[in-house]
């Protein structure tokens, strides 16, 4: 009787052992999934200028060093409101986790302006039309998943 418990118990530990092997397979295919060199659009629709001067600054991040500035952002895009509106695609994007950041550069000086106390002059934006307080919002609030071909986001400047 001792060596039939035995048996069971050394059955029970390898079933267990086998159970853990397929659960790690099985999350390392979900990351296949994303890494699996599939890529997809990401259309930027904006609005809320108040006109039709200067561009539109849009920054791609991947982490909240890109999205805070400390570090180079994944993807940068310029365009052009017309209709106070504008829009763009991102386009081949690897499926993953990102934030978009925007603002109208109305004076064309490459940088959102702000006043004497920091706030901005210029609108901006950001996906999930997020919003910071006493500062931008983290990019977990901005994050969005591209999993699919196509994705569209809408940013109402403020």
């Amino acid at each position: 009787m001792h060596r039939e418990a035995t048996i069971i118990m050394r059955h029970a530990v390898l079933l267990s052992f086998l159970t853990l092997f397929v659960l790690i397979e099985a999350l390392h295919a979900g990351d296949a999934h994303v890494s699996n060199n599939q890529t997809g659009n990401i259309t930027v629709r904006l609005a809320g200028f108040e006109n039709d001067h200067g561009t539109v600054k849009l920054c791609l991040c991947r982490s909240e060093d890109e999205q805070q500035g400390k570090i180079e952002e994944f993807y940068r895009a310029v365009t052009e409101n017309k209709n106070r509106s504008a829009s763009w695609v991102f386009e081949n994007i690897p499926y993953g986790r990102y934030s978009i950041k925007t603002f109208h550069d109305e004076n064309g000086n490459n940088k959102l302006d702000t006043n004497s106390t920091g706030m901005p002059t210029e609108r901006y934006g950001f996906s999930n039309n997020a919003r910071g307080r006493f500062g931008p919002p983290s990019f977990a609030s901005t994050a969005f998943t591209l999993n699919s071909p196509q994705m569209t986001i809408a940013i109402e400047l403020k």
